[in-house]
């Protein structure tokens, strides 16, 4: 069971979703010598949740590293790009605002005068503090969060499912779906409460998506999806005892809830809760525990594709990408369907494959060739539960679907202190490590002007014109910038590639097929088709009611960045400063808080999963004071699956088809149907400059205003990852930090002498 993007308090067998504090020490100090005396005995490593939540609730929190804990963490959430928005949201967004590092310093106040009764409790809280931004790349899990897994089988395999795709889904086992005996009952209540409700809440209050019909999508396994991430069934947090269903015919169903070590966790010696925090919870005694497994809480980098589709759910492609077949071509059969192609995309990236990128590439240039030669005149691109990967990835696609048509972009990062720094500390290297820094690292590429640009393709001359603040929600940040070049790749429509084959289909024969957790470099390509080629969209499933959904609900920052790359780099600038004065202060400061990174040393997996943050901010072409994370952007059409939908795409495929350009008032849910794409202008700040004018340094951004079309005429993008690269050459990296420690070092003894 992979990983579902919901973090939820604790909650008790009937309670509503409300947090709930562990049980006092007293009550629970010799759970953890139960837990240990069984795994010493080589019984399963499995226990009753409940007597593991004892176990965690015994664990003390220690105020000094505790403490220590939220200020490096504060240190990180300076660089995250949507503070001031969360804090006071403008009116399109969906979600109540969130102060962010006012939470953390309640947490920090509240740890300092003793009132957590437990570490888990404490950690608890950063977790709902960071969830509260609804943010993909926004994350942090603590490393109390290293031992247990709950889970819960009776949860197992529910799916939001409607009879016709059109009148309101239920929730059913999907097993029973399959039944030929018995007809399938609904469930109607979890825990005593009307179902519905109790997951909308749990989602709307504790979801990474920031669109609640994408959190519901996000709960239920689909075809796409196959693993789902209902956290009844498998979860880090302690959710009660146990799990009680009633369904639709009156009678009911309760499973115990039950506690997993996860795999290389050695439990062996852990006699207290003091045991517990020494051996998991503590830098200086954890060198030696075994990093969170695959069955962790976190499973993948941020931004990425949470699974693989299960490929023999599939038609046979006519092209596939690779074995894992996150990008594959089909052409669909049956009568009113002979012109129509499908590209499945579930991912821009797969992690494991180096040569990613010009097999993507080879892939789509085969599909649309093949396509061309069949005489295919629409097209589907399924989406469904794509959560980004490269951010080239997505400007590959627009550049082959239209060619000639320039790819919007443009981002902004939060113009933090630290960052600030960096940028001048790069700026004063020579120039050629300057260019084998920028090339090497995703952070350092966005502050530096070596090849960089503002959104009408002018190049930046020198660091202070990227710094030059724009204000905006009373916050500031850099310039406004395009996507950084990286060498290595060639972009259709330039280089080689300058002279790519015309557009196959037109705009109004497109429809893109969402629900709603397209995230990431998913959101990049999406709105590169909606705002610069007014393509159609229709989004399925997403909670039982009526009216419209939102085809973008995952996160719609541009760029994440882990905290092991920010203090690693912020770890080497202070080394590159010569003048010890300076890196003294420096070290002193932000800087030299990132440059410890004690939260990477408290993470549940420090190696894979460290803490990451949204660095840049991206925009509409039409808006350039508003992040495209906190638009509202609704399908032009809805529908919800059918049980024959979950584990046959083809008939997805087909209902988008007939809802798109059959009959969209039969086909489309009542209320949902959205005017196609209104047109609209480039926005003053993103418009070629005249007369020397800016493009909007210094001051807010323009505004919005409407046109034909749309896009700015600016230069093709080259690429960058909406994952972080490795960062493993360049004066700036992280090869040799052995050395770059030793500096910090002598200058940490320096600052305390």
């Amino acid at each position: 069971m992979l990983w579902w993007p919901l973090i939820v308090p604790i909650l008790g067998v009937s309670a509503v979703p409300a947090p709930q504090s562990s049980p006092a020490t007293g009550q629970t100090s010799a759970a953890c010598a139960q837990i240990s005396r069984a795994v010493r005995s080589q019984l399963a490593p499995q226990s009753s949740g409940s007597l593991a939540f004892d176990c965690l609730g015994s664990v003390p929190n220690r105020p000094q590293p505790a403490v220590k804990l939220v200020e490096s963490l504060k240190a990180f959430v300076q660089w995250q790009s949507t503070l001031a928005f969360l804090k006071n949201p403008p009116q399109s967004y969906m979600l109540p605002p969130v102060d962010i590092q006012g939470s953390l310093d309640n947490i920090s106040a509240t740890a300092t005068a003793g009132g957590f009764s437990s570490e888990y409790d404490f950690q608890v809280k950063i977790l709902q503090t960071l969830f509260a931004a609804h943010d993909g790349h926004f994350l942090f899990v603590p490393d109390v969060f290293k031992v247990f897994t709950f889970s819960n089988s009776l949860a197992e395999g529910i799916v939001s499912v409607s009879s016709n795709g059109s009148s309101l889904p239920k929730l059913y086992h999907y097993s029973t779906l399959l039944s030929v005996r018995t007809a399938p009952v609904a469930i109607t209540k979890i825990n005593g409460l009307d179902a519905t409700s109790f997951l909308t809440s749990l989602g709307s209050a504790f979801s990474l998506a920031q669109d609640a019909d994408a959190e519901w999508n996000m709960l239920f396994p689909i075809y796409s999806n196959p693993a789902g991430g209902n956290p009844l069934a498998f979860f880090p947090l302690f959710l009660g005892p146990n799990l009680t269903l009633t369904y639709e015919n009156g009678t009911t169903q309760t499973q115990q809830t039950v506690a997993t070590l996860k795999p290389g966790v050695d439990f062996s010696n852990i006699a207290s809760g003091d045991d517990f925090y020494d051996t998991f919870c503590n830098p200086d005694t954890t060198t030696g525990t075994p990093a969170a497994s695959s069955t962790g809480l976190i499973q993948t980098k941020p931004g990425l594709k949470r699974r693989s589709p299960t490929l023999a759910d599939y038609p046979p492609p006519v092209v596939q990408n690779s074995d894992e077949g996150t990008t594959m071509g089909f052409f669909v059969d049956g009568t009113g369907f002979e012109d129509v192609a499908v590209l499945a995309i579930s991912s821009f990236a797969e992690e494991t494959d180096p040569l990613y990128l010009p097999k993507f590439q080879d892939a789509v240039q085969s599909f649309l060739s093949q396509s061309r030669a069949a005489e295919k005149q629409r097209l589907v691109i399924d989406l469904t539960s794509n959560g980004g990967g490269s951010v080239l990835a997505g400007f590959e696609l627009f550049a082959q679907l239209f060619p000639g048509v320039d790819s919007f972009n443009a981002n902004d990062m939060r113009l933090t202190e630290s960052l600030a720094n960096i940028s001048r500390i790069l700026a004063a290297q020579p120039i050629q490590d300057q260019k084998t820094d920028v090339a090497a690292s995703s952070l350092l590429s966005n502050l530096s002007p070596i090849d960089l640009s503002d959104p009408q393709g002018d190049k930046f001359n020198t660091t202070d014109e990227i710094l030059t603040p724009v204000t905006l929600q009373g916050d500031q940040f850099t310039a406004y910038i395009r996507q950084p070049t990286v060498p290595g790749f060639t972009l259709t429509g330039t280089g080689d590639r300058y002279n790519p084959p015309p557009a196959l289909f037109k705009p109004e024969n497109i429809v893109l097929l969402t629900d709603g957790t397209c995230g990431s470099t998913c959101t990049i390509f999406s709105y590169l088709m909606i705002f610069q080629a007014n393509v159609t969209t229709v989004s399925v499933g997403g909670r039982p009611q009526v009216g419209p959904m939102q085809s973008v609900g995952g996160v719609e920052g541009s760029q994440v960045l882990t905290f092991s790359e920010i203090s690693n780099i912020s770890a080497t600038a202070i080394s590159l400063v010569s003048d010890q004065a300076e890196a003294k202060q420096l070290l002193a400061g932000e800087l030299g808080v990132l440059a410890e990174g004690y939260a990477v040393q408290r993470a549940a997996d420090p190696v894979s999963s460290p803490g990451s943050i949204n660095f840049r901010n991206a925009f509409a072409p039409s808006d350039s004071k508003t992040p495209l994370q906190f638009l509202y952007e609704p399908a032009n059409c809805r529908f919800f699956y059918t049980p024959q939908m979950i584990n046959t795409p083809e008939l997805v495929w087909k209902y988008a088809v007939n809802a798109t350009w059959t009959d969209p008032a039969r086909f489309c849910v009542q209320g949902s149907r959205v005017q196609a794409n209104a047109t609209k202008i480039l926005d003053p700040a993103f418009q070629a400059k005249k007369d020397g004018a800016g493009a909007g340094n210094g001051t807010d951004g323009g505004s919005g205003t409407e046109d034909g079309n749309g896009g700015a005429q600016t230069k093709g993008p080259e690429d960058d990852n909406d994952k972080p690269k490795s960062s493993a050459q360049g004066r700036f990296q992280s090869g040799n930090m052995q050395a770059v420690w030793l500096f910090v070092a002598v200058l940490v003894t320096i600052v305390y002498l």
